[in-house]
């Protein structure tokens, strides 16, 4: 949005995940400017009308978000755009996001039939239209609302159930109006955006990450006698529901003015599917961890989506589960697992966790060994980093554990 907006952006507490920088990279070969005063980042865009044509290729790494949303936004920008990744990001589905933008009038390339990584951008040609979307998401969504600020018209989309609206919000305090309609029986949400349109520059605090947050909250959640206070968490319109899952379990949330406190208890089984299951879909491994932890059953279902994150990670969250020996069984779109395991139960053993380089699945996997006790080690931890740098550091100072990095 910085880079869309002419003028100077100001953004306080923006992460440093490599995720993050791998996208300012991108604006910046855009045309913007970035520069880091304290924990302030400063954005200088030429606007929409002056971007220009990147002379290089655009390597995200391994964010999916500023893949998809670079794409988005690239076709709003004259000349052509070289999109790529990590070995990880070229195996991620890019067609969702390329199809519904050629709907539009979007020229689009992609490898292995326009469905993959590495991908080119044409700009120009966009058209007004409504885009229905077979599954919620805010990536593909948000991709859309960026082209359709170059649109001379409107562009609805409409997705099965509301995704996150964090683009939503953004356009809203960049001064961009748009419509939002969830009245429909099916419980469709819709979202009209009339352009063209040009954003207004950023000034703002970022809060902090539900979905980074997760990790410790179950953590906490996990542990009877455990208390955790979560300061400057963003607890917005469907990042909460792996909070209510929590509650459900039996978990003591005490929600405050810009904090949350959990306090450790016994938790229970729960089943988890249908419309909760956009809102945390990234916290389905770590919600795992508290099944683990939980008496009874755990199942999960609708979560299909699971199956092209990073990993497959119905699979890898399964085999994290077994290999602290708990009983879990594979769904199509989910996963049934089997808990009881006792907080510090597991003390006298040593286990290994292969991650696969799936940030998710290497931190519910550390925070699992905490919580369960022993020695854990991690095979492919290194992307953690991509959405967490400080990960391990804050695991060291809120438990117990001595954390050995290889």
């Amino acid at each position: 949005m910085a880079l869309l907006a002419r003028g100077m952006s100001r953004l306080d507490h923006l992460s440093s995940a490599l995720d993050v920088t791998a996208t300012a990279s991108m604006i910046e070969a855009y045309g913007a400017s970035l520069r880091v005063e304290g924990s302030v980042t400063l954005i200088e865009s030429p606007g929409l009308e002056g971007l220009v044509e990147p002379d290089q290729v655009l390597d995200l790494g391994n964010s999916g978000t500023g893949a998809r949303l670079g794409i988005g936004v690239a076709t709003l920008v004259p000349g052509l755009s070289l999109f790529t990744g990590d070995d990880s990001l070229r195996h991620r589905p890019m067609g969702r996001v390329i199809d519904p933008l050629r709907q539009l009038g979007a020229t689009i390339w992609g490898r292995s039939d326009d469905q993959y990584l590495p991908a080119m951008v044409r700009g120009g040609g966009l058209q007004p239209g409504t885009i229905h979307l077979p599954v919620a998401s805010a990536q593909v969504k948000s991709a859309l609302l960026f082209a359709a600020l170059g649109v001379d018209g409107p562009v609805q989309v409409v997705e099965p159930a509301l995704s996150r609206p964090h683009t939503e919000e953004l356009f809203r305090l960049a001064g961009i109006d748009l419509q939002e309609d969830s009245t429909t029986e099916s419980g469709a949400h819709m979202v009209t955006v009339v352009g063209p349109k040009r954003p207004l520059p950023l000034d703002m605090r970022i809060p902090g990450d539900p979905s980074a947050a997760a990790f410790f909250l179950v953590g906490a959640a996990c542990t009877p006698g455990a208390s955790l206070d979560v300061e400057e968490m963003y607890l917005g319109p469907t990042r909460t529901g792996f909070l209510e899952i929590l509650e459900r379990m039996g978990s003591t949330l005490q929600p405050g003015h810009g904090h949350l406190v959990v306090q450790g208890s016994s938790l229970e089984g729960v089943e988890i599917g249908g419309s909760i299951i956009p809102s945390l879909i990234d916290e389905i491994p770590i919600l795992c961890v508290a099944a683990a932890f939980a008496s009874g059953v755990t199942t999960i279902r609708d979560a299909s989506e699971l199956r092209v994150k990073e990993t497959d990670r119905i699979e890898t969250t399964a085999q994290l589960l077994r290999s602290f020996g708990l009983e879990v069984e594979e769904l199509p779109d989910g996963l049934i697992v089997y808990g009881g395991l006792q907080p510090g139960s597991l003390g006298n053993r040593q286990r290994v966790v292969v991650a696969n380089l799936d940030h998710r699945i290497a931190m519910a996997a550390a925070m699992l060994g905490v919580v369960a006790g022993g020695v854990t080690e991690i095979e492919g931890v290194e992307t953690v980093a991509t959405s967490y740098p400080d990960f391990f550091r804050d695991l060291e100072k809120l438990s117990s554990a001595t954390i050995e990095l290889m």
